[in-house]
């Protein structure tokens, strides 16, 4: 069968053949155009592995003189098949386009698949370096292994980025904390704040354990404080499960931090559910279903068997809620459900290093946006979205909302438009006044976005 001539690809499926042509005969633009919209599902393990090495040598090939594309075959070749050079080359071609937080999963990613490669350690460590993230930075330069090449260079850049204390490089992605109890948040109404943060001394990422006024044995440090739901139970029985909830928190709450720029101040409470237990109180088909929800400022976890990464995912858009909780002061009515469920939809994305909803959401809310039959965000101010004909959808809608925010004002702006609103400012008057814009042309603007898709 005749090789399909490039422009021809533009219109049909490619091959794993025709990259590898492609790539041998360094037509990189037609190897970018050809592969751009194709997704990585649906092809064998060895033809993705030729497509993921043909695209990391276009990456290679354009990192000097055009980023952008190289960006772009970068991304792929990683989503395709994850090699060191095409990991490498993507984090490097993302930190020349200014795309710090795809630089990062590049990097991370190449340390978990290729920990004796001190290359990626080494640019976390710069990249964060130059974030001003010296905990972060020196934890990345440790990691760098000591027989490597890049090892002497790490040690140099340790001594400028050495953080000002051991707890700060044992908690890694945090600033040091506040001395004594951090200020509680201001009430505006809603349920009670969670209780007072742990006793002084306890900090950083170190657990303790203890008994609470329940007789139920509790395991906390700075940041969870985690309990059974049965008091009779204790941490023995599950240490294996425990450890990988924890560990799963861990990063969602180093994720809130990276992609929101905030944190959970105070702990949040981790109530551990057996199968069963979730079952009798939240149905059987929620047993099935989630990994977890937050509520009443706990996030309640279905004993699983392990934490897999669509429940990592989960986890990290319930931890965004628990912050959100806290920015509101625990003011529950300070803002719309879409605007809840839209931060913590768009933060999954973006952790999924996406920065739009799925292909088939994309489109079904890109022709409702043609045919000017979206559904207004003010239609999901209340209630759960979990309710409404088309759940998947609404939430798409609303991380869109969400991103569009982000869009034009900036992730900060959009943090501070929620605190605004738990300090008691009305919602439409917290967006003018963050936004730039009023709610009432946020409809429009997104329909426009969107018919787009």
């Amino acid at each position: 069968m005749l090789a399909l001539p490039a422009a021809l690809l533009l219109f049909a499926t490619p091959t794993a053949a025709d990259a590898t042509r492609l790539a041998k005969s360094q037509s990189w633009e037609e190897l970018y155009l050809a592969w751009a919209s194709v997704e990585a599902k649906g092809f064998g393990k060895k033809d993705a592995q030729a497509i993921g090495k043909a695209l990391a040598k276009g990456c290679q090939a354009l990192l000097g003189d055009d980023a952008v594309m190289a960006y772009g075959l970068g991304e792929k070749s990683a989503a395709f098949s994850p090699t060191a050079e095409g990991l490498y080359c993507w984090g490097l071609a993302a930190r020349r386009t200014e795309q710090r937080e795809s630089a990062e999963t590049a990097f991370r990613d190449g340390m978990k698949r290729f920990p004796r490669d001190g290359r990626f350690p080494l640019e976390l460590g710069r990249l964060l370096a130059d974030e001003g993230d010296s905990s972060g930075a020196a934890a990345a330069l440790r990691a760098v292994p000591a027989k490597s090449k890049e090892a002497k260079e790490a040690q140099a850049l340790l001594q400028k980025s050495r953080p000002p204390n051991a707890e700060e490089v044992a908690s890694a992605d945090l600033p040091p904390l506040p001395a004594g109890k951090p200020e509680a948040p201001r009430r505006v109404g809603g349920p009670p704040p969670p209780r007072a943060p742990p006793p002084s001394g306890l900090s950083g990422l170190g657990y303790e354990s203890s008994v609470d006024g329940e007789g139920r044995r509790v395991r906390q440090n700075a940041y969870f404080r985690f309990l059974y739901f049965n008091a009779q139970r204790d941490f023995g029985q599950r240490a294996d499960y425990e450890g990988s909830v924890q560990a799963a928190l861990e990063e969602a709450r180093t994720a809130s931090r990276r992609l929101m720029g905030v944190a959970r101040e105070q702990p949040v409470d981790v109530i551990l559910y057996s199968r069963e237990e979730f079952r009798l109180h939240h149905g059987p088909q929620a047993a099935m279903a989630i990994a977890g929800f937050y509520s009443e400022s706990a996030i309640r976890m279905n004993d699983s068997a392990e934490i897999t990464p669509r429940t990592q995912v989960t986890l990290v858009h319930e931890y965004v809620h628990a912050v959100m909780d806290e920015l509101v002061s625990f003011n529950g009515g300070a803002l719309p459900t879409w605007m809840h469920e839209g931060l913590a939809e768009y933060v999954e994305w973006r952790y999924q290093g996406q920065d739009r909803p799925t292909l088939d959401q994309a489109k079904a809310l890109g022709s409702l946006a043609r045919q000017k039959k979206l559904p207004s965000v003010a239609g999901m101010s209340r209630g759960p979205l979990i309710g409404m004909r088309d759940p998947a959808l609404a939430y798409a809608l609303a991380g869109c909302a969400v991103k569009w925010m982000v869009q034009k004002a900036g992730m900060p702006a959009v943090i501070e438009l929620i605190r605004d609103a738990g300090q008691g400012t009305p919602f439409p008057k917290a967006f003018a006044r963050h936004m730039g814009k009023e709610l009432s042309a946020l409809d429009e603007e997104l329909s426009s976005d969107l018919a787009t898709f």
